[in-house]
């Protein structure tokens, strides 16, 4: 009975970590998958992660967004939107609850010039050199379809 009980619990375990988990980015060694780019910039790295689990890296947050938009990924079949931390570079973070700056002092490999940030205070707390514009996830959307 025991050892039922055990192989059940085993068998239960290993089904629940074969479920997905965040993306992850080998920087200086993935290329993007939109522009071919090496992905390199910690501060401006992004992902997705499909329903069937594939997993696709970005140099920029515009190169992700334009990658869904040109339908080489359906939008209904992506499960989640990362994008890099810029105050902790290389740590992913929900793109859709993320705050955003763009701006010239945000220079990202593809020119998408857009950082995220965990908290409104986060964002708001950074000091950067010329004017910044605060965007939310349909902002950023917005511009990066540009």
């Amino acid at each position: 009975m025991m050892r039922s009980l055990f192989l059940s619990l085993l068998i239960v375990v290993g089904f629940m970590s074969c479920g997905q988990s965040g993306p992850s980015i080998e920087f200086g060694k993935a290329e993007c998958a939109h522009c071919r780019m090496n992905v390199v910039d910690r501060q401006y790295g992004a992902a997705i992660t499909t329903q069937k689990g594939r997993q696709y890296v970005f140099d920029d947050i515009s190169c992700m967004v334009q990658f869904v938009q040109a339908g080489t990924v359906a939008e209904a079949q992506v499960s989640g939107w990362y994008v890099c931390d810029h105050t902790k570079p290389g740590t992913l973070i929900d793109a859709t609850t993320a705050f955003f700056l763009t701006g010239a002092a945000f220079r990202s490999p593809m020119r998408g010039d857009m950082a995220a940030f965990p908290t409104a205070e986060a964002r708001d707390g950074v000091k950067v050199q010329g004017t910044t514009e605060p965007l939310d996830w349909n902002g950023v959307r917005a511009r990066a379809a540009k």
